[in-house]
This record gives structure tokens, C-alpha cells and sequence, in this order.
């Protein structure tokens, strides 16, 4: 039985590329011979003769105005086919693949009756027209759709179909065929399928896809292609057919099957029109082709207009190669595509269409139920007013002042060491900080509006940044040859008074010189986050770091360079990036306060983080930009997926020489503070020595919540995961619950970026009184 199967399957393989039928019109002596050939070799195996209710269906079509009775046909039958016999009439039609034989009409009845329902949407004169164009379809997954919806309507004279994959079962959720075309080629099974609607009609298959060495023969030959339909997956061949439809002025369209988004692109009447709208500006076929799919999403992304995908698409973007192969696609939505596009063909084809254009027939929106109560959108509350100048100066009517009379700074001096101050970094650039000059003291208080977030956990945050600023205004006044002395909360019943600067002449300049060179540093110093590959730092330099960080109280710094450690660290840092991106609050956070997502937001807020200053390329912008919608978000989270995150922590510290962790020994605000002191000590020394900072502070900010604030808006699935995380951490640092964990940076050597944050106007953070 085992022997027979084989053979049995070996036959079949041998039919893989067969798609056409073979005719035969017995009245005529020779092919009566084949016909009855295939009958006694056994090779037909169903018959289907119907050609009675065909020739009536012909009768009635020819007498539109009559109504015939069944009695009617008999006679009219016979009139018309004449000498005839029934078995004689039309042609028998043998399909090979399926042994099947079936009777039908011969080509020109065939067609009339066929199109017959197709009047008036469709006119005689029009159909006619169709006949004579040519169609090619790349690909044929949607292209299947399209390719099976213009032969029920019969909208072309010829078509070329082109893909070189086989049927797969996981395609079968939107291909419509049976399953016993498993293996079988794409090609070969959409043009059996049209042929079995109709199998006059005249179709090319194309088995190895559209290729460098094919592609004239598919544009061009037995005449040029009057429409090409593009749907196929290799992003390299859709840039490539449409620079050849350019140049030979022949439309393209697009069906993506997510929104019902259609592209039409008219080079016949617009030669010079850029491909896919512009938007393929700075696509090179030639690179792109070896792209895994998640590689290819951002492009992907880039061509279609990131900002105009579904919601469920670009969700769904965020998880190929990473719980699922690649982009989904729904059997309905593919066979709207079809219709959309053949009911587009048809209009170009006819002159009666001429634009190009981008649409969309989004049957969520245009059929929605608003009966439906929607999850609701995160709504961020700031608990905080910006402080005002009456408020800094109410809460100073309490201060102590003594004035030292002795030693004065004028407003031009305070001005500098204050726009030195607040070169300093803060989280997602939020500039937390507003200062007050009052009888030779300057006050620094904390702008709790600009700080407040899901990240700044018990004003943690904030607290490094606003010591960082200090640092740089201490360096800044040792240049000058002042001293600056700090009072930490001067007020303690006033906790947005966060300390009180005092100013002296420098005396003794021993021990400083190092520190004052760090000035020279303070406006270059920047985030980095640049692509690098994985360069060795000299142990020297490493120490010259810590040596440099270290001079503040209590700081300590530990650095990771092997392997091990830095794949637990990227483990931990995407881990901890996907729960705070998949929070609604740390989501928030992202979109809203800390990216500027275009230049011109970046420049009028000057603060925020400005897109273009994270070292993507457009393609990677457009698949970051999925993340602004909040739906997205929700559905990563309800899928527990975003493991992307995972990955793209994994690339950045693949190029990583170091990894460093500062950290003071106490957990309170005031080591928080110190802590940012170190971090700009630390940050100024490595742009001193030309090394590029990332900060990687997600672990960081999310621990403190969940050791501190026992996982507060977090929720239990990921409070488990970080108690995890939390343990794995605690084993390579050593360190306790009680240490204030300050900076975790990845150290590289990388092109410095061309871009760097704004900085809001010295008069919106100083003031005088």
C-alpha cells in the first residue's frame, strides 16, 4: 500500500505547475479520439455535464424582453444548436490536476452568458475594452483576492501572476483553496481557481516570483502591461517594479489588507510622480533584501504611513519575530482588498479614474458599534502649579538671611553659573529646577509641575537632576575664582526650597585644578545614543572615571564588562523598559512629556527629548511612532507581549564597552542629590575623554517604586517579574535595599550626534529680588 501512496504522490508532484485545461470539441474526429483516450485510461474520474441549463441560460440571456416557459427551451434548444447533439455541442473542458471533466458552452457563449449579470454596471462596449488589457499581479496572498475577483468579472484580456512561494498552511487563514494544495505553488493554485470559474481566460504564470532575469518578460512581453498590482511581501521587488512602471508609465496600486488602505500610483499620467508618495525616499531595494521580518517592519512602517495603520496592525508590528513569524493578515480583510482593487483596475482600465492617492475603507470605523464602552484612556492628573516668583519669595519670608556684604556677585555672574547649572541633565529632559538671587544667596527650588511623572518615584528623579545642576554650578563658580557652598532644605517644613547656595572667595585652590577643567565640558556634555560597535576601554580610563566620581561624599561606582553580566544587564534594562512603556502612566510619560516628536515641538518647548536625537534612522522613527497610540499599548499589554523591548535592549548593550552603576550608600533625598553630583562629575570626565553616555536608568527607577513603594501602580503580574529581576540584580551588584541607586550608563565610543537638547530660556528659571 506504502509503494502505491508514493507513486500516487509522485504523480501529483508532477502535476505542481500544471494550470491549464485541456479542450476538446468532439465534434471534431481528433480530439473525440484524445476525449475518449482519457475515458478508457481511467484518467477522468468526475464528469459534470450541464449543458442543458446553460443553453437556456444562453436563451434567456438573448431574449431579455420575453418570458419563456420551461416548454419554451425545448424547441428554442434545438433551433439553436442545430445539427448537433447535445453531447456533441460546446466543448468539454478537462482539468488534469483534479481529473475532472466538465461540459460548457464554448468561449464566445461562454463569455456572453458569464458576463451577462455583469450589465450595465459593466456595458458590452466597456467589457470589450477590458478584453484587450493586460494585468500583472505580484504576489498572491491578497494578490489571490484581487487576481480570482477580476476573472468572475472578467476585467482583463491577459494576466500575469508572479510569486515564487509555496502554500503553506498558516496562509490558509486568508487563501481561499483547499488543502489539498498544501506545497503546491501560489501561482499554480490562483490560476487554477480562476480557470476553473472560466478557463478561456488567458493567464502567465511567473513560478520563481518576479526577479532581475524575468522581469522584462512580465512588463513586457506579448505587450506591455496596461495595469501592475503590487502585493507581494519582498520589499526590495516593490521599489524595484515600480522604478520599472515609471519609467514605462504603467499604474501601480496596493492593497494592504489593514484599514482597507488602497495605493494607486498613476506614472502612466504622471512619469515623474516619487514612488509610494515620497515615501520610499531613501530606500535602497538592494540592502534590504535579506532583511528578517522584524528588520523589515520599519521600513515597512515607513512605506505605508506608521501613523495610519490600525491599532491592532501596529501592535502586531511590535511582535513579529517575537511571538508570532510575521504581519497578520485576516481572510475578510484580504477579501475586501480584492474586491477594492479590482473594482480600481477596472476604473483605470476604462478611463474612468485618474488620480493617484493614498485611501482607506476602514470598516471598523465606517461600520462601529458605539454601543460598545471603550476601555477609557488614561487621564494624567499633575497635582502641581508651576511655582511662581510670589510663591519662591513667600516661602523665603521665613529664611534667615545674613547678608555677607563683603563678597557680592552682580546678576551677570549669577546668570552664567545658572545657565551652567541647567546644561545639566534630567529625566526626559523635564528641566525640574527654578532659581531665586536674594541678598548674595541663591535659592534653588524645585519645579515639582515640570518633575511630576510615573518615573519620579518619591521625588527621586528629580533629586539627581537638580544635584547634578548644582554640580556644574560648582564647577562653573570654581572657574571664576568663587566658592559655592550648599545648605541642603534650609526650610524643612518647605520641601520645595531644596537648598541655598552660598558664595565666597575661593582661598585655597588646592586639590580643585582637576575639577575646574571639567568646566570646559559642561556646555559639550550630552546624551549619546548613538549606534556603536563594542570597543575595548583601557582600564586606565575606567579608573580615571571613578577616580573622578568618587570625590563626591560617598559615591561609588562599579563597572560590568563581561559578556554574562551585560546580557543579564540588557535582560534586566528591556525587561524593565516593557513594563514601564506597557504602564498607562509610564506610557503617558513617554509620549506626552518626555519625547518632542518633531523638531519644531522640540524647539518651541525647549525641553523633552527631540526624536532625532536618538540615533534612529526614518524607518526605525516610524516604527517607533506605533508606540504614541495608546490602544497599541493596550493591546501589547493584554497579549503580554512588547518583548521587542527585550530585543532592542539587547542591541544597544551589544555595543556597550562598559556598563556602570553610581550609587551612594543611603536611600534619602539628600543621597539622591549627591548621587546627581557624581553622575555630572562622572558624565563631564567621560566627555572629557571623547566617550559616548546612554543613560539606562528604567531598572533603576522601577525598583525604587517596587522596594520603596511596594510596587505601587505597578501591576501583580509585573511586581512578580521585577521581585525576579530585583533578585538577579541584588546577585551581580551586591548591593542592599538601602542604597540609593543613582545611574546605570552604557559607555561606548560612538559618533557624537548631530543633535542635542534644548534648554528652556534663562529668564523662564532665574529671577531676582
Amino acid at each position: 500500500m506504502l509503494e502505491k501512496i508514493n507513486k500516487l504522490k509522485e504523480h501529483s508532484s508532477n502535476l505542481d505547475r500544471t494550470y491549464s485545461p485541456l479542450f476538446f470539441r468532439i465534434y471534431r474526429k481528433e480530439e473525440y479520439i484524445e476525449f475518449e483516450s482519457l475515458l478508457n485510461n481511467n484518467r477522468i474520474s468526475f464528469v459534470h455535464d450541464e449543458i442543458y441549463d446553460q443553453l437556456k441560460d444562453l436563451i434567456k440571456c438573448k431574449n431579455p424582453s420575453k418570458r419563456l416557459a420551461d416548454e419554451d427551451y425545448t424547441q428554442l434548444i434545438k433551433d439553436h444548436i442545430g445539427s448537433y447533439s447535445l453531447q456533441d455541442y460546446g466543448v468539454w473542458v478537462y482539468y488534469p490536476w483534479n481529473q475532472k471533466m466538465v461540459h460548457i458552452l464554448d468561449e464566445e457563449e461562454y463569455k456572453q452568458v458569464r458576463t451577462n449579470r455583469n450589465q450595465y454596471k459593466i456595458t458590452k462596449q466597456e467589457q470589450d475594452i477590458l478584453a484587450q488589457k493586460k494585468i500583472g499581479i505580484i504576489g498572491l496572498s491578497v494578490g489571490q483576492s484581487i487576481a480570482l475577483t477580476l476573472a468572475m468579472e472578467r476585467g482583463f484580456g491577459e494576466i500575469r501572476l508572479a510569486d515564487f512561494d509555496v502554500l503553506e498552511l498558516s496562509n490558509m487563514n486568508r487563501i481561499r483553496t483547499s488543502i489539498s494544495n498544501l506545497n503546491i505553488p501560489k501561482v499554480t493554485i490562483a490560476a487554477r481557481e480562476m480557470l476553473e470559474i472560466d478557463p478561456f481566460l488567458n493567464i502567465s504564470c511567473f513560478f520563481d516570483g518576479l526577479t532581475d532575469n524575468n522581469i522584462d518578460d512580465f512588463f513586457l512581453k506579448n505587450g506591455k502591461l496596461d495595469l501592475l498590482v503590487d502585493e507581494c511581501d519582498g520589499l526590495d521587488m516593490k521599489i524595484i517594479a515600480r522604478h520599472k512602471a515609471r519609467d514605462l508609465k504603467i499604474p501601480v496600486i496596493m492593497d494592504t489588507s489593514d484599514r482597507g488602505m488602497l495605493d494607486v500610483e498613476r506614472f502612466d499620467l504622471e512619469p515623474n510622480r516619487p514612488l509610494l508618495h515620497g515615501k520610499a525616499d531613501g530606500v535602497n531595494p538592494h540592502t534590504i533584501k535579506e532583511l528578517s521580518n522584524e528588520d523589515k517592519v520599519p521600513i515597512i512602517l515607513q512605506l505605508l504611513g506608521a501613523e495610519n495603520i490600525s491599532s491592532r496592525g501596529k501592535a502586531s508590528m511590535v511582535e513579529v519575530q517575537q511571538t508570532i513569524n510575521t504581519w497578520p493578515q485576516l481572510a475578510s480583510s484580504v477579501t475586501l482588498g480584492g474586491a477594492v482593487a479590482a473594482d480600481v483596475s477596472r476604473r483605470i482600465l476604462l478611463n474612468q479614474y485618474t488620480s493617484s492617492g493614498r485611501y482607506y475603507i476602514d470598516i471598523e470605523e465606517l461600520v462601529s458599534d458605539t454601543s460598545i464602552n471603550n476601555p477609557s484612556k488614561y487621564t494624567y492628573n499633575n497635582p502641581h502649579l508651576p511655582i511662581s516668583l510670589d510663591e519662591m519669595k513667600q516661602i523665603l519670608a521665613e529664611y534667615p538671611f545674613k547678608t555677607n556684604k563683603s563678597f557680592y556677585l552682580d546678576k551677570t555672574v549669577v546668570s552664567d553659573l545658572v545657565k551652567a547649572a541647567i546644561a545639566a541633565p534630567s529625566t526626559g529632559n523635564d528641566q525640574p529646577w527654578k532659581w531665586l538671587y536674594k541678598e548674595n544667596s541663591l535659592f534653588l527650588f524645585h519645579e515639582e509641575s515640570r518633575s511630576h511623572s510615573f518615573g519620579d518615584f518619591q521625588k527621586t528623579a528629580s533629586y539627581i537632576s537638580l544635584g547634578a545642576a548644582f554640580e556644574n554650578l560648582y564647577i562653573e563658580a570654581l572657574n571664576q575664582g568663587i566658592n559655592a557652598s550648599i545648605k541642603f532644605h534650609p526650610l524643612p517644613n518647605q520641601a520645595k526650597l531644596v537648598a541655598v547656595i552660598n558664595f565666597s572667595q575661593i582661598e585655597n585652590t588646592r586639590n580643585i585644578e582637576s575639577i575646574k577643567t571639567l568646566g570646559k565640558e559642561i556646555q559639550r556634555r550630552h546624551t549619546n545614543r548613538n549606534f556603536s560597535e563594542k570597543k575595548i576601554i583601557s582600564n586606565d580610563i575606567l579608573e580615571a572615571l571613578a577616580n573622578t566620581t568618587t570625590t563626591i561624599e560617598g559615591a561609588n561606582i562599579q563597572y560590568y564588562t563581561n559578556d554574562k553580566d551585560l546580557r543579564l544587564f540588557a535582560k534586566m534594562i528591556g525587561a524593565c523598559d516593557r513594563i514601564r512603556l506597557l504602564n498607562p502612566a509610564g506610557h503617558h510619560d513617554f509620549v506626552n512629556r518626555e519625547m518632542r516628536w518633531t523638531g519644531e515641538s522640540a524647539e518651541s518647548t525647549k525641553d523633552g527629548i527631540d526624536v532625532k536625537t536618538l540615533g534612529l534612522n526614518n524607518s526605525q522613527l516610524a516604527a517607533l511612532s506605533m508606540l504614541k497610540d495608546s490602544k497599541v499599548i493596550s493591546y501589547l499589554k493584554d497579549w503580554q507581549g512588547g518583548k521587542a523591548f527585550d530585543t532592542l535592549a539587547n542591541r544597544t548593550i551589544s555595543g556597550a564597552s562598559a556598563l556602570c552603576l553610581i550609587t551612594i550608600p543611603q536611600y534619602s533625598l539628600e543621597s539622591f542629590f549627591r548621587g546627581g553630583m557624581a553622575i555630572e562629575r562622572f558624565w563631564l570626565k567621560a566627555t572629557q575623554l571623547n566617550l559616548a553616555v546612554h543613560p539606562l536608568i528604567s531598572p533603576l527607577y522601577l525598583f525604587t517604586r517596587l522596594i520603596h513603594g511596594k510596587g505601587e501602580g505597578i501591576d501583580e503580574n509585573n511586581i512578580n517579574e521585577l521581585h525576579t529581576l530585583r533578585r538577579e540584580f541584588q546577585s551581580i551588584t551586591g548591593l542592599t535595599d538601602n542604597h540609593a541607586e543613582v545611574f546605570l550608563a552604557k559607555i561606548a565610543i560612538a559618533p557624537e550626534p548631530e543633535l542635542k537638547s534644548y534648554r528652556l530660556p534663562i529668564n523662564n528659571v532665574l529671577f531676582f529680588d
